[in-house]
This record gives structure tokens, C-alpha cells and sequence, in this order.
């Protein structure tokens, strides 16, 4: 079909689509009966009306939900959530009383309900109607018309719209699966002009309206993206280990504003949630926070020589990381403040990535650190992490929670290689964690970080992430071979605040407790792993300590 044919048919469409019942024509009357029955989006004080997307973060990243009366497009590639994201938006308006309708374009309604049980979300109030494409294709093509087939087969859709939404009169609805509209339009005029009668006969309506659409489609498609009032784009993102990732936008709502980045999501049995990043110089998002001010205080590990070592005491407001090969006894040095602190009766929470909190408290139990304590349950709690469930903005809901609710002045996070290696994005990851921990300092939270180097010894020595930099304090350890045994080293790398003792001592773990001896001045090359002996053997500790 030639250029001109096509327009014409398209002016011809557009005439006819003008005609169902006059309710989709473009005319005067729609302002003056959108005046009459005040329709308008906004408040009396000009403040715009909104309603809730479904996921109260969501609310939030777009400072109070969805601007009323208007469309918004989803989209994102098959599996990324679309649908339930749609669905959520559905049961929102069922909650405030409001008639939803959901159009399937793309799925069978079955299949709808299906999902939406799967993840926690009643259907009951929700009315579904399926445009099945076979079989308009059936009556179309047993019609006879000038028209070309997918032009007549629009038509229809477009008047089957109509009737469903006279009858029913809903204040939401959703379009599940709008490319169909824009593969039947087969014209790029004809669709755009669909659109606009869409947008405009939903705005007299004051219906507001979510379509859902498939990414890969969606990037090329100018005229969805510039018709619609708001864009929210989901991600999913898998890693070299197979696990998937979800992530969400919001890049465009007219006329409000909302949080912009990249926000993480997770999707379980429990329907949909939203983790907003937190910017620090942005007041959108609420950061960390406690309901009084708590002076600083200074924690120490409870053993004199480590204390002597560090300068005394670590303090509450800054982070230290514990950095040094598998073996070396990171965890457990990290172990010896808590300890300390929760005796002294303060609160700490810890989250391990790599062990289970057993293990954890057991090897404590072996040391002399009695973590597992009855005395000691309601002032230290232990959280479990796995890998396969995880992403940055759940772990930073769960350390929220736990000061904000319950007071913790100490976090542990034991340890940030296993969930490093199981990020699709380093840089992603660093990022959000100095957002994490000047929001930590600034609540006045001491951050215990725990980083494992690969390999044992010498040049073979190496980390996923570098995160020194972030952290206030740092200790070093090391395994090293001296007389045909090997030891363990610590050092203090740096500290901020404060002096600390710039030489390095041995470390010993054993059922009698932790043991730091005296400077290794008699040997050179310690932290490297690979040292050289310049003095005589009593310069080390013993078996026994």
C-alpha cells in the first residue's frame, strides 16, 4: 500500500474511531465536561491529586504516588516484572474503594490470575477482560472491507475498549501487553493517533491508566514514550552465577517530581518491593535515622595489647574494616569488640554472607567469647544472608530496621567478598556502599566490615573490591612461615582519629583466648607474607602462648 493509500486509510480510520458512540473524538466538549464534573487532577491548592502505585516504596520514590487521571507506561524485558508490578496497581485501587479493570492483550486471563496468586496478590475485585487476537482475526477476516486487515482488526479493539469502560466505568485501569496496539496499527500515524484518542478519552474520564510494554520494542518507540504522562523501566540483570537481579527506574512524570537512579527490587511470594537508593544531599528518601541523639562512645576489644595496638578504642560513628587472607582471624578480632561492648550493655548486630550463625557463635564459644550467652540474647542479634536472595537495598532495609527499631549501635557485615563476587556491578556496589556507611557514621553506628583477600601468602594475595579508602580504620592481617610453623600477624594499616601504634605484633588463636605479642622487630617483610628472620626464635610466641 503507497504512502497516500495509507494516509487515507488512516484519516478514514481515525473518522470512523470518532464516531463510536462520540465518545473518542477530540471536540470542546471533553474540556467542558471535564470542568463539569471537576476532573480535574489537581486540588483546590493547586497541589496535584496522586494515587498509591501498590508498594508504599514506590509511593515514595515518586513523592507520593502516581499523578491522578493520567498514563503511564511499564516496561522492561519478559520477566521483569511488568505484570505484577500492573497488578499491584490494581489491588491499590480496589483498597481505596475504586472499580479496576485489566485488559489482556498479551496473556490469557488465567494466566493473569495465576501470576498474581503467585505472588500474593488478590484478584477478586479485579475485573478481566481478554482481547484474544485469533479471534478478531476470525471475524475481520470473514468481513469485506477496503481496509487493510490489521486496520479493521484495530478498530475493533478500539470499540471493544470503549464498551468495556462505558459499562463498567472503572478509575484504573491496565493494559497488559500494549505492543499488540502498536504491531496492529502496522502505521506509525495510525498508532500515534490511537494513542492521543486513548490518552485524551481516559483524561475526560479521569481514569488513570498503566500500560505495560516489552523493552526491546519500547526503546525504539518514540511515540508511546512521548504520549504517556510517566515512564517506569524494570531491569533484570544476571550474574556469571546464574542469579538474577531486579532493578527499577522512574525516568519521566510530568509536572512532579520523583527519585531518580537505579533502585533495587525483589519479587517473592510476598508480591513486589521496592529499595530506594539513599542520596545522601537528597531529603526525598528518608535516610537512618534514631528517634534521640546518642552520644559517642569509645569500644575497645577487652584485650590490652590489641587495645594498645588500635590507639585505645575504635569509636561508634566511623567504620572499620578487618581485611587479610582466609584463616587469619578477622571475624574473630572483629568478635572481641562486640563482645566487649554488649557486656558493657550496649547492642550489635551482626549479618553473615558466608557462614552460618552457629559456626559463627561456636567458634567464638572455642575462643573464649561467649557470644551465645543467655545474658547476652536480647542485646545481640544475628542474621543469616544467603547469596541467592540478596541485594544491596534489602541489606540496607534489614541494617535500617535493626537502628531504627531496635538500636543497634555496633554492625558487623561478615563478609563482603562472597556478596561482592555475587554482584552483576562492582561499581554499583561501592557506590551505594559509601552511601551505606556515611549514613551508618552519621547515626553514630560503628561498622564492622570484614573483606577476604584470595589466596594465603606473598604476591598471590588479592580482593574482589578495594573499600579501604571508605573506611575509617584498618586492620591488617597476615599469615606468616617462621621455624617450620605457621603464624599470624596484625597491624594497624590506618585509623582517622587518633594515634595507634605503628608496628606490628603477633597474634595467636587458641581455647585460652586471643593472645597479641610483642612487636615482630626482629623480622622484616611480615605483611608482604614472605618475611625474612634477623633475629634469634624468643622474639616469638610459643605454642602455648
Amino acid at each position: 500500500m503507497g504512502k497516500a493509500q495509507n494516509l487515507a486509510s488512516a484519516i478514514q480510520l481515525c473518522c470512523q474511531l470518532q464516531e463510536i458512540g462520540g465518545s473518542l473524538s477530540y471536540s470542546k466538549n471533553h474540556l467542558l465536561d471535564l470542568e463539569k464534573h471537576s476532573l480535574s487532577p489537581m486540588k483546590n491548592d493547586g497541589q496535584l491529586i496522586r494515587i498509591s502505585t501498590g508498594i508504599t516504596s514506590l509511593n515514595d520514590i515518586t513523592c507520593g504516588g502516581l499523578p491522578k487521571g493520567e498514563i503511564y507506561v511499564v516496561n522492561g524485558a519478559p520477566g521483569a516484572g511488568k505484570t505484577i508490578l500492573g497488578l499491584h496497581f490494581l489491588q491499590a485501587g480496589i483498597q481505596a474503594g475504586e472499580k479496576v479493570l485489566c485488559i489482556a492483550l498479551s496473556q490469557r486471563v488465567q494466566s493473569l490470575q495465576q501470576t498474581a496468586t503467585s505472588v500474593g496478590i488478590d484478584t477478586s475485585g479485579i475485573v478481566f477482560e481478554e482481547f484474544s487476537t485469533p479471534q478478531a482475526l476470525e471475524v475481520t477476516a470473514r468481513q469485506q472491507t477496503v481496509f487493510d486487515t490489521s486496520e479493521v482488526e484495530l478498530e475493533e479493539m478500539m470499540t471493544y475498549f470503549t464498551k468495556v469502560i462505558e459499562a463498567m466505568q472503572p478509575q484504573r485501569v491496565m493494559f497488559d501487553g500494549i505492543e499488540y496496539l502498536r504491531m496492529l496499527a502496522n502505521d506509525a500515524l495510525v498508532y500515534r493517533r490511537n494513542l492521543l484518542i486513548l490518552r485524551d478519552y481516559m483524561y475526560t474520564r479521569n481514569i488513570t491508566v498503566m500500560l505495560t510494554d516489552t523493552q526491546e520494542v519500547a526503546l525504539s518507540d518514540l511515540e508511546l514514550v512521548s504520549t504517556v504522562h510517566g515512564i517506569i523501566t524494570l531491569f533484570k540483570e544476571t550474574t556469571d552465577y546464574g542469579q538474577d537481579y531486579h532493578y527499577l527506574q522512574v525516568s519521566k512524570i510530568r509536572g512532579s517530581d520523583f527519585q531518580s537512579g537505579i533502585h533495587d527490587l525483589e519479587i517473592t511470594n510476598q508480591g513486589m518491593r521496592v529499595y530506594p537508593i539513599r542520596h545522601q544531599s537528597s531529603n526525598q528518601i528518608p535516610q537512618i535515622s534514631s528517634p534521640t541523639k546518642v552520644p559517642y562512645q569509645l569500644v575497645s576489644s577487652g584485650v590490652e595489647p590489641l587495645d594498645k595496638l588500635i590507639g585505645d578504642h575504635l569509636l561508634t560513628g566511623t567504620s572499620c574494616l578487618f581485611i587479610g587472607p582466609s584463616g587469619t582471624g578477622k571475624t574473630t578480632i572483629a568478635s572481641l569488640f562486640i563482645h566487649h561492648f554488649i557486656k558493657q550493655g550496649g547492642k550489635a548486630s551482626v549479618f553473615l554472607f558466608d557462614e552460618l550463625a552457629t559456626t559463627f557463635l561456636e567458634r567464638s564459644k572455642g575462643l573464649g567469647i561467649g557470644l551465645d550467652r543467655a545474658e547476652y540474647s536480647d542485646q545481640i542479634r544475628i542474621h543469616e544472608l544467603g547469596l541467592s536472595n540478596s541485594n544491596l537495598g534489602k541489606f540496607t532495609h534489614l541494617i535500617d530496621r535493626e537502628i531504627k527499631e531496635w538500636g543497634a549501635r555496633i554492625v558487623l557485615i561478615d563478609s563482603l567478598t562472597g556478596y561482592v563476587n555475587s554482584m552483576p556491578s562492582t561499581q554499583k556496589l561501592i557506590t551505594q556502599l559509601h552511601d551505606l556507611l556515611i549514613a551508618l557514621n552519621r547515626q553514630n553506628v560503628l561498622t564492622l566490615l570484614v573483606v577476604a583477600q584470595h589466596g594465603v601468602i606473598g604476591n598471590q594475595l588479592s580482593e574482589e573490591i578495594d573499600i579501604s579508602y571508605l573506611a575509617d580504620a584498618v586492620l591488617l592481617l597476615r599469615h606468616f612461615e617462621a621455624q617450620g610453623a605457621l603464624h599470624r600477624a596484625i597491624g594497624v594499616y590506618k585509623k582517622r582519629y587518633g594515634t595507634h601504634e605503628t608496628r606490628i605484633r603477633e597474634v595467636q588463636l587458641s581455647s585460652a583466648g586471643i593472645h597479641i605479642g610483642e612487636p615482630l622487630e626482629q623480622f622484616i617483610g611480615v605483611l608482604s607474607g614472605i618475611p625474612n628472620y634477623i633475629g634469634d626464635a624468643q622474639s616469638l610466641m610459643d605454642a602455648d602462648g
